[in-house]
């Protein structure tokens, strides 16, 4: 997909995708990945994204149509456009009202609200939620584990298992959090199935269970919880020129993440949007890299969240990070990207 494909779906649109997409995986564990951009069905139809969701051996493959509410008056259209091929389609809304999910249902139509209700049945595969409060997005757990902090202190974990093993005041200093809040994380970790027991050397030690689906919910709660957070603002730069030279800008100050992330790690991917992570004030970085504010400029700087201990190399975030912005993307370049960063990086950790 190329950026001009990309650009067509606006920022809401992209919104309400990748909300419902993100309360699906943490109600049903299942992952999804969004394919295409406005792929097209045939000469009259063209969908709004494609999506495959992973469940079992073989991915199941959806058309989506994306839109923020569904009104009474829009049913009998919809129906009809729908229902020529309906297994094959995903509506996904930001809000449905509860007749029209009744209709919906009955009528067999996929459909996914931002919140995680939804109906999809295909191929063998069903999902029937409903229980889900529309008003505000809703965190999996009334602990603290997938809040701000618990996501920080799971950032460290997966970057340095070793440390579940440290004393509780080491843990807390590398992964940036309280140290009253290390033992309650530990026993949500244990509850979620993610931490379990050993022994190691004749003593018993702890270690993490289940890794890749943590490090995919950790993913979607990054995306979702901590990162909007850490936004300090959008900025360009004040000489286009850099654009081709930004590889060779001094980087002491600052991480690079997302996309130029991507393509310091992986060499395959020309960045369009260029990511920096920094403990400095915003006004420094603009200063050293001659920045100018711009809410639609191609440059985001956004607050470094990890200790020095985790860093993975001067002027690059680590892998883990990189990769969670870019799986997150809509763009297929940057998906790519991400699965590169995945094989070359942690696609053997167990």
């Amino acid at each position: 997909m190329n950026h001009e494909q990309y650009i067509k779906m606006n920022k809401e649109a992209q919104n309400i995708l990748q909300k419902g997409i993100n309360q699906f995986t943490l109600a049903t564990g299942i992952g999804v990945n969004i394919l295409d951009n406005q792929p097209e069905i045939n000469q009259l139809m063209i969908a709004d994204a494609c999506i495959e969701l992973k469940a079992g051996n073989q991915p199941i493959r959806f058309f989506v149509t994306i839109k923020n509410e569904i009104r009474e008056q829009a049913v009998p259209e919809l129906l009809q456009q729908m229902n020529k091929n309906t297994g094959n389609w995903l509506l996904v809304c930001r809000y449905i009202p509860k007749p029209i999910k009744e209709i919906l249902k009955n009528q067999e139509i996929n459909y996914l609200e931002t919140a995680g209700n939804c109906f999809i049945r295909k191929e063998g595969l069903y999902f029937y939620i409903n229980d889900k409060t529309v008003t505000k997005e809703r965190q999996p757990k009334d602990g603290k584990l997938w809040k701000t902090a618990g996501i920080k202190f799971i950032f460290g974990l997966l970057l340095q298992p070793t440390l579940l093993n440290e004393p509780y005041r080491k843990m807390a200093e590398i992964t940036g959090v309280a140290l009253g809040n290390i033992g309650l994380f530990l026993d949500e970790l244990k509850n979620e199935g993610f931490l379990k027991e050993g022994i190691g050397k004749g003593n018993p030690i702890l270690f993490l269970e289940n890794l890749e689906l943590l490090r995919n919910k950790w993913i979607v709660m990054f995306n979702a919880v901590l990162k909007p957070k850490l936004n300090q603002g959008r900025f360009r730069f004040a000489d286009k020129h850099i654009l081709d030279q930004w590889e060779q800008l001094p980087n002491a100050d600052f991480f690079w993440g997302g996309e130029t992330a991507g393509a310091v790690l992986t060499k395959h991917l020309h960045p369009e949007i260029f990511t920096i992570y920094t403990k400095q004030p915003k006004i420094i970085i603009m200063k050293h890299l001659k920045l100018v504010p711009d809410p639609a400029g191609n440059v985001e700087i956004l607050d470094v969240f990890w200790h020095d201990q985790l860093n993975y190399k001067q002027g690059v975030v680590p892998p883990l990070l990189a990769y969670a912005e870019l799986v997150n993307s809509l763009d297929s370049r940057n998906r790519e990207t991400a699965d590169r960063i995945k094989q070359q990086y942690f696609e053997t950790t167990h």
